[in-house]
């Protein structure tokens, strides 16, 4: 027995030590291909930047050196470890100074300094931030034999990621006018609809719904309900909305007694990181708040909450209206039996199903949700028979599409003809790792530790109870699978919200069953277990971190240059009579920074998951207003007839525009002004329409 625990102790320490090997070069290499030419001083390298490359040799190799002494031979590093851990303890209550201040450098140097452009290889910042983490751990240790201990090394993960998180929402708090992204600027435009509709030049009773789901907008759109907010509150208030909820969630959802208010808040933090790998829509994330608040709750109490969770829900998105009710039946489930997981009388089955069953009626009794499933159900009855495209006036428009759309709600899609592009299960330019390698990386230490606890029967459940969350969590997976293969997603993990989210249930159910306790008496734990939850916090920190650099914007003269423009060129369709239509940057209008009769129609994110839909009849409109030259001035971003290579990102999303909408767009206006420093176009009728045949 002894002797295979030992084979199995030196395997692992064998795996730490190629693997560390493995990142320690790959991140030398890395910072040798930023160094390398930058001037003739030592070979090809500049004062600046080879004696950090050297020093980063000579650390790193020493370092190295350390931690293979530590791993295996520890007797020979005890009497270091002793006089450093002296040394440390002298520094009292400046220790916490220094284990703040080290978790905030790899925020600094990758968001807020130009290093941020140049430092980007995924090696050298594992690298960095494993030095960075593994300094914080050795200030946050209280031991006098032992420099770091465990749990102040996951506990440095956790914090050191928390903090990088918020620095990387809070970069994009900005003044600057234009939109940041391909899409801020008029999603800021679509959560003002609700609160703000004065903002605009329009009659306030002519109806216009706008694109977004009322979940997001009512919470987004908050701000709007004051005088004076500006682009830069709508852009704290996003931050804070994108991050804070998260945190909620997780205490709420960890929550224990007062004594044990250290981990409480720390698991929290965990459930953080963990929720920000989708990200997930933070509308999903209140209702999900709402079912932990629930839980234990007198049944006065809990039913109401599930049933406004299920209620806010479906609000926001078709697909979200069962979730709630799964949780709630599902924790309801999972805290149903004794210590021993056998005993399950009627009285659990009937909170299970009560409890359930509230949500289900919040999430589709009421006349809204049952309203948009009937519409679902009716249109898919009604598109089973073969339709024709309708033909446009005037255009030879050519309807190339295979199916129509089955329904959309608030712009969002449930069953839809829109393709699934399978390949971005797996590494594709869209996304590098490919959407079952991104999952299992997040996901795959919690898994196997809920596997591990579950087998080892100290988190004892009975058949029932696996029966029931092995359901949830594959129902969730598969539906979130298929969503994010639809074109037009696949970039990251949210669409897998739902299944995120109820691994947190399921772990918050862990914790109180066996799981706080590996946490607590970690340093007696086997090396297979902690290697385990230090890939849990490890991977968490680390991948927020990849292929993020600084806001960069452009210089003030171009923005001046390209507002001034917009303002003259507006005004003066306007006063010719004209419309103006924001097809993109349509935030300028909603803080007055152009001053027009507002068009709401054709919005560029509308128009985009109408394209991906191949909606001919959302399409009919549009190209007879192109025709006939209706607006006199198009604001949009950079348009150019060019179909993508293999090779690209959002290769079928960008063919399918340029196919739907670029191409039209070319055939009756042109360009006038192009400013791709703010990525800003302006297209003006053509005065020589000849005969104009596209085919979508």
């Amino acid at each position: 027995m002894k002797s295979s625990f030992d084979r199995h102790r030196i395997a692992l320490q064998i795996g730490i030590t190629i693997a560390v090997l493995v990142v320690l070069v790959l991140a030398i290499q890395d910072f040798y291909q930023v160094a390398e030419g930058t001037k003739n001083w030592i070979g090809k390298f500049t004062l600046t930047w080879g004696i950090p490359l050297a020093g980063m040799m000579f650390f790193g190799v020493l370092a190295f050196g350390l931690g293979m002494l530590s791993l295996w031979i520890p007797a020979r590093v005890e009497s270091i470890n002793r006089t450093l851990a002296g040394w440390r303890d002298r520094l009292g209550w400046l220790r916490w100074l220094v284990f703040v201040v080290l978790a905030l450098i790899p925020a600094k140097i990758f968001l807020y300094t130009p290093l941020g452009f140049k430092l980007i290889g995924s090696a050298f910042r594992l690298a960095f931030l494993l030095a960075v983490v593994i300094a914080m751990a050795l200030f946050a240790t209280r031991d006098q034999e032992k420099l770091i201990r465990w749990r102040p090394l996951l506990l440095s993960f956790v914090f050191a990621g928390a903090v990088f998180v918020f620095a990387k929402e809070f970069v994009t708090v900005t003044d600057y006018p234009l939109s940041l992204t391909w899409s801020e600027g008029n999603r800021i435009w679509d959560y003002s609809w609700l609160y703000g509709r004065r903002l605009y030049d329009y009659p306030l009773d002519a109806k216009f719904e706008a694109w977004i789901d009322i979940g997001r907008q009512s919470l987004w759109g908050l701000p709007f309900l004051f005088d004076n907010v500006s682009i830069l509150h709508i852009r704290l208030w996003s931050a804070l909305v994108f991050t804070v909820p998260y945190l909620f969630l997780g205490w709420m959802a960890f929550r224990l007694l007062p004594e044990k208010l250290k981990d409480w808040v720390w698991v929290g933090v965990w459930a953080f990181l963990f929720l920000y790998q989708g990200p997930i829509y933070t509308p999903l994330v209140l209702s999900a708040i709402l079912v932990a608040g629930a839980r234990r709750k007198p049944i006065w109490l809990a039913l109401p909450l599930i049933y406004l969770a299920g209620y806010y829900a479906q609000l926001s998105r078709i697909t979200w209206m069962i979730a709630p009710a799964v949780w709630a039946g599902m924790i309801a489930l999972l805290d149903g039996a004794d210590q021993n997981g056998e005993r399950f009388t009627w009285r659990e089955w009937a909170k299970v199903i009560v409890y359930g069953l509230t949500g289900f009626l919040g999430g589709v009794g009421l006349s809204r949700g049952w309203n948009r499933v009937s519409r679902f159900l009716g249109n898919v009855s009604e598109n089973n028979s073969e339709m024709t495209a309708p033909t446009v006036p005037e255009l030879a428009f050519t309807d190339t599409a295979d199916a129509v759309e089955v329904v959309s709600s608030g712009g969002n899609t449930f069953l839809s003809d829109q393709p699934l592009l399978w390949e971005r299960l797996w590494p594709n330019p869209t996304n590098d790792l490919g959407i079952i390698l991104e999952l299992l990386l997040v996901t795959a230490p919690l898994i196997i530790l809920l596997v591990y606890l579950i087998y080892t029967k100290r988190w004892k459940l009975n058949l029932w109870q696996k029966l029931g969350l092995s359901a949830s969590l594959l129902g969730f997976l598969s539906l979130g699978t298929v969503i994010s293969v639809k074109i037009g997603g696949g970039s990251n993990l949210h669409n897998l919200d739902m299944f995120l989210i109820s691994l947190i249930f399921v772990a918050a159910v862990a914790w109180e069953n066996g799981m706080q306790q590996l946490l607590v008496k970690l340093e007696d734990q086997a090396i297979s277990i902690k290697i385990l939850l230090l890939l849990m916090v490890l991977i968490l920190a680390f991948l927020p971190m990849v292929g993020v650099v600084p806001l960069e914007l452009p210089e003030q003269k171009y923005v001046d240059i390209t507002i001034d423009l917009l303002k003259t060129e507006s005004e003066y369709v306007v006063s010719q009579g004209g419309e103006v239509l924001f097809m993109d940057q349509r935030q300028l209008l909603t803080f007055g920074v152009i001053d027009i009769p507002l068009v709401p129609e054709y919005e560029k994110k509308t128009i985009m998951d109408r394209t991906l839909a191949s909606d001919v009849e959302y399409f009919t409109p549009f190209y007879e207003d192109l025709a006939a030259q209706r607006f006199g001035l198009i604001i949009t971003d950079p348009q150019r007839i060019r179909y993508s290579r293999e090779e690209e990102q959002w290769g079928a999303e960008n063919d399918a525009w340029v196919q739907w909408v670029t191409e039209p767009l070319y055939c009756f206006y042109e360009p006038k002004y192009s400013k791709d420093k703010t990525h800003v176009w302006f297209f003006v009728p053509r005065t020589d329409v000849t005969d104009c045949t596209f085919q979508p």
